[in-house]
Formats: structure tokens, C-alpha cells, sequence
């Protein structure tokens, strides 16, 4: 039995070498593809749809401000009508899959990739691992905040500005820190509570 190729094994959520010449050439296809998507027009959003369709995996009715940076892009699922700001950074070398309604502060993170504690392996060996990550239906992240390999955060959940999320996060709750903690639930009272600061949207 052969062993299976640095790509399979990265899949896999085995150990890889990134050098390996087929991902890096997959690595180099995607900043090409990145390249032309940070420098489109601001006005030419069928041209950016365009784009991210053909980088990555699957996408919904997306928008993504640039600049985005990825590294293969093809492990990268968004639902409908996600909105990411500025400087969105996704490593996927493991899938990383985000739900609909998804959103996204300037300068978020999410990666999958990591490397062994033990420096032989490090950097001599150079082996790398990489765990999925998830964004469930309607959480947001705000700016700044990075979310380490593994990680799972549940839907409608809000995680703080500059939060280092490293364990999986709950459905509907509130999450700030470094390390990232629940510190509450969303309830019914958010809402009233944001509609006596805030009013109603007009109609």
C-alpha cells in the first residue's frame, strides 16, 4: 500500500508538508486568483461573485471586502448572505465551513493550520497539521478576533472585538477574551433592550 499524497494527508487532518510542490502550486493558483479580486473595481461586484466562485469550494449570495487572503480557497464553504469586512483571513488548509447570515469584523482570522510544539518537528521535519473549523448560521465575529484550529461557534452567537477563540463556542451566546469565554446568554431582552436605544429600522 502506498502512502497517500501531502495533499490527501492534509485532508485527512494528518501530518503534511506545506512545501510539497502540488500545494504549493495550489497556494500560488489562489493568489493569482486573490491578486485580480483585491484589485477589481468597487463598483464590479459580478466580477468579485465571478471570482470568488471559481476560488472557492462552494458560496452563496457573498460579499467580501477586500482585501481577502486565503490560502487554497477550495475548503471554503460560505452560506447566503454572508458579509465579511476588510482584511478577512481564512487558512484552509483543513475545510472550513460558514453558515448563512454570517458577519464578519475588519481583520478576522480563522485558522486552521498549526504546527508541532516540538522543534525537530517544526523545523526540520517541517511537518504542519491542520482541524476544520465552523461558523455556524448567524454568528458574528468582530474585528480583530482569531479563531484557532478546531473550533466550532454556534449559531446567533456574538464574539468580542480582539477575542482568541481556541475551544468551541455555544449556540446563542455572548463570548469575549483572550482566551475566549462565554460570559452570557442572548435573550429576548437583547432585543427589547436595542429597540429602546436604537428604535425600529424605518420601513
Amino acid at each position: 500500500m502506498t502512502d497517500s499524497t501531502e495533499r490527501e494527508r492534509m485532508i485527512a487532518g494528518r501530518t503534511y508538508r506545506s512545501t510539497d510542490p502540488e500545494l504549493t502550486a495550489m497556494r500560488a493558483a489562489a493568489k493569482r486568483v486573490l491578486h485580480e479580486y483585491n484589485n477589481t473595481h468597487p463598483d464590479d461586484e459580478e466580477r468579485r461573485m465571478e471570482l470568488l466562485r471559481g476560488l472557492l469550494g462552494s458560496v452563496g449570495q457573498a460579499w467580501i471586502e477586500p482585501p481577502f487572503r486565503c490560502d487554497y480557497g477550495a475548503q471554503i464553504s460560505l452560506g447566503e448572505f454572508v458579509f465579511a469586512n476588510y482584511d478577512l483571513t481564512i487558512l484552509d488548509c483543513a475545510p472550513v465551513t460558514i453558515g448563512n447570515m454570517v458577519l464578519f469584523g475588519p481583520r478576522v482570522t480563522l485558522a486552521t493550520a498549526s504546527h508541532p510544539i516540538d522543534f525537530q518537528q517544526r523545523t526540520v521535519d517541517m511537518f504542519e497539521y491542520a482541524e476544520p473549523i465552523t461558523i455556524e448560521e448567524g454568528a458574528w465575529l468582530g474585528a480583530h478576533v482569531i479563531v484557532g484550529p478546531g473550533v466550532t461557534i454556534g449559531a446567533r452567537s456574538v464574539i468580542g472585538a480582539g477575542s482568541i477563540v481556541t475551544r468551541d463556542i455555544l449556540p446563542g451566546v455572548v463570548a469575549v477574551g483572550n482566551p475566549c469565554r462565554v460570559i452570557r446568554e442572548i435573550t429576548e431582552q437583547d432585543r427589547a433592550d436595542y429597540l429602546a436605544a436604537y428604535g425600529a429600522a424605518a420601513s
